[in-house]
């Protein structure tokens, strides 16, 4: 009998221990950034070395991108420089800045007179906020974009701090009053984390003012998301991303329940545009340019700026289902855009861009990848 109820307890503890492992397993994470970044390796080594050709960086300047290169060519290449302490990518760094900080600086004096170049002009003001978190003497990256921000400040207080305007080449078009708005959010709370200290309240306050302008005037309870524009009745990815993105930093950086409960709305919101096979988001802006005709149209640029929101998601709450998507998207990129070293622009018709669509490639979304992928290696797993 002894022997019996010795048997016996021995298979419960193992039962209660199997049972302890499980549990435990389940209730644990289900990815770490770590493995996401693990995951794509390859795909980045690959971007990375394609992208080191120096026909693609001339005196300055990011060449084949429509504006995004210019916030995220200098900020891919400080953030490979920290982690690697490789010179080049330092060097390349600054010298994109100084452009960058003489655009800038040339816009701050004739705001007006550069509205034309609005994506340019914007993303070297980023890049100059981005600087801050990365090098030790940055006063004349830090004079020129408070100079440029007092003149957007002005000029979209005109407006009543919603960006209803004809501006860039294609940004009013494209992305619309909504995305573009929410653009001067991120600007406001970039030079928080870029610059603390430096007139950080007045730079939250102008955040939540314009973050409350838009969700009066954009948000649809028709669509549950934001509209491209005022009444428009289309469910648009682009204005709800970066409204996405917008609000989980304002949440990071100011604790306000408010912006995180509208980011989960904005991220239920768009649900409805995510593809049958669950590793995409549809990108209507521009599918009827494309040429798409089964609906199934997305680009590489909004699926980066989707993933950028759900990564600063992560950070704030550390629910695994963010970064889950974001392996997901990145896999649909790896497995379905990613030509060589390059990430072709789009998907459209069940294939990826070729040289008969309007657009091939756009070297400033693979940097932006490229980025991406350096701040999930960043992000400490829990």
């Amino acid at each position: 009998m002894f022997c019996c109820r010795s048997a016996l307890f021995r298979l419960f503890v193992a039962v209660e221990f199997l049972a302890f492992v499980t549990l435990g397993a389940c209730g644990g994470p289900k990815i770490l950034p770590s493995e996401v970044r693990a995951n794509h390796s390859a795909m980045f080594d690959a971007v990375r070395d394609y992208h080191n050709a120096p026909d693609l960086f001339i005196d300055g300047n990011w060449q084949k991108h429509w504006g995004d290169g210019a916030m995220f060519g200098p900020s891919f290449d400080l953030a490979q420089w920290r982690k690697t302490g490789e010179e080049t990518h330092y060097d390349r760094a600054i010298a994109a800045l100084e452009t960058n900080r003489v655009l800038v600086a040339a816009a701050a004096q004739d705001f007006a007179g550069n509205l034309d170049n609005l994506e340019m002009v914007s993303m070297s003001l980023l890049s100059l906020l981005e600087a801050g978190l990365y090098l030790e003497e940055t006063t004349a990256y830090q004079t020129a974009a408070d100079d440029l921000i007092e003149a957007l400040d002005f000029w979209v207080k005109l407006f009543d701090d919603y960006m209803d305007v004809d501006a860039g080449e294609f940004a009013a078009s494209t992305y619309g009053p909504t995305a573009l708005s929410a653009f001067l959010v991120i600007t406001h709370l970039e030079h928080v984390m870029g610059y603390p200290g430096a007139n950080e309240e007045y730079h939250l306050q102008r955040a939540d003012e314009v973050l409350e302008s838009i969700h009066e005037k954009a948000w649809s309870d028709d669509l549950k998301a934001y509209a491209f524009a005022p009444g428009d009745a289309r469910l648009m990815l682009y204005p709800n991303i970066t409204m996405m993105l917008a609000y989980a930093r304002a949440y990071e950086l100011s604790g306000n329940d408010l912006y995180w409960e509208r980011f989960e709305d904005i991220y239920k919101g768009i649900q409805p545009l995510k593809d049958a096979d669950g590793d995409h988001y549809h990108s209507p802006y521009s599918a009827e340019e494309m040429g798409s005709t089964d609906g199934d149209y997305c680009t590489h640029s909004s699926q980066n700026y989707l993933m950028m929101a759900l990564l600063v998601a992560y950070q704030v709450s550390l629910d695994d289902k963010y970064l889950m998507e974001i392996d997901t998207i990145l896999t649909f990129i790896e497995t379905h855009l990613l030509d060589g070293g390059m990430i072709l622009h789009h998907w459209v018709n069940g294939r990826a861009a070729t040289l008969e669509d309007p657009y091939l490639y756009c070297l400033g979304c693979n940097v932006q990848t490229l980025y991406l992928l350096l701040q999930i290696e960043n992000t400490p797993d829990p």
